[in-house]
């Protein structure tokens, strides 16, 4: 299940803790990470509760089937955490929370952010593995997504893969929602896994999936590949995925090419560019609106992709359909 957890009154702390356990326990988490994963949710839960009275949960597992990274967002449109710096300090808590503060969900944490402010409310986000962390190669990458309110499976997947010679993303978006757009998405997601085609050509492995799937029920996509060193960027689109490249304070949106995978064989909209150390890279589905200003607030676009992606996906949320966003950022010394 892919859903937004409502945190309304105190039951929402026991919903949001059960449900980080269950999802733990379920791909075979030690015990001792468990009951830190239990920890920061009910600590961070009770902190919506406190400061604003009412939020969402979002915890995601991947990849998948693995499991071997968790991730929570815990976000509230509240008056913001005026002493912040002080509240990240360990032992510091809200009243009537487990007493450990935001700094020993930090020190519990793979990864850690926050973005807080009266007009922006708080969004915390968090990291776990399973086991050791992977490996950092020059690009700091996280996606997410949630299922339609009414459902329980999401029809929009994503794909991250990365190796010290390249970063390769596929984000789509099965036609319509539930089941049979989950199944559809998933075409998609097996059918770029096994393309014969050079990931380095996301124009060809488009050619191909499109060609293997005429006839289907369909999705919109899109796929990027990074090669490094050399941080030149490839793409291929295929219907309304936005894709975004943020240098600076510049927004760039790459054009799409209007269609879909199952309708006929094409390479999709194709560009490509060269990146810049500190480069932001966001797609995503139309389960989100249109990015502007109003989302975006100041400061935001400096924070971690996943805060980027956590924020985003709860403010921009449609509710009614499902979502799927993927960040990327470019380290501010790539590696050569």
């Amino acid at each position: 299940m892919k859903q937004w957890i409502d945190v309304q009154d105190q039951s929402a702390i026991a919903v949001v803790r059960r449900f980080a356990q269950r999802l733990a326990t379920r791909h075979g988490w030690p015990k001792l990470r468990v009951d830190e994963l239990a920890i920061v949710a009910t600590e961070a839960t009770t902190n919506i509760l406190r400061y604003a009275g009412k939020g969402r949960v979002l915890i995601n597992a991947m990849p998948e089937p693995e499991g071997e990274q968790i991730v929570m967002v815990f976000t509230d449109r509240g008056p913001g955490i005026s002493d912040l710096d002080n509240m990240i300090q360990d032992g510091v808590s809200s009243g009537d929370s487990a007493g450990l503060g935001l700094g020993a969900i930090q020190r519990l944490s793979n990864s850690f952010d926050i973005f807080s402010g009266p007009e922006t409310g708080t969004t915390i986000v968090c990291s776990f593995t399973k086991g050791d962390a992977a490996p950092g190669y020059g690009i700091d990458a996280i996606g997410l997504r949630v299922c339609h309110p009414n459902e329980r499976v999401c029809g929009d997947h994503f794909l991250l893969r990365q190796t010290p010679k390249a970063t390769d993303v596929l984000i789509c978006d099965g036609l319509g929602h539930g089941p049979e757009a989950d199944a559809a998405g998933q075409e998609v997601r097996e059918a770029v896994l096994h393309s014969r085609a050079s990931n380095s050509e996301p124009g060809a492995v488009m050619g191909e999936v499109t060609e293997q799937l005429v006839g289907k029920r369909g999705a919109v996509a899109a796929l990027v590949h990074i090669a490094q060193p050399e941080m030149t960027l490839r793409y291929a689109a295929l219907g309304n995925i936005a894709t975004l490249r943020v240098r600076g304070d510049e927004i760039k949106r790459l054009p799409v090419r209007d269609g879909r995978i199952g309708a006929r064989t094409t390479r999709g909209y194709e560009e490509s560019f060269d990146l810049e150390p500190g480069d932001l890279m966001i797609l995503h589905s139309d389960g989100l609106r249109t990015l502007r200003d109003n989302f975006l607030p100041q400061g935001l676009l400096h924070k971690s992709p996943l805060l980027i992606a956590g924020y985003l996906l709860d403010r921009a949320f449609r509710g009614r359909d499902d979502a799927s966003i993927v960040v990327l950022r470019l380290a501010r010394e790539t590696l050569r």
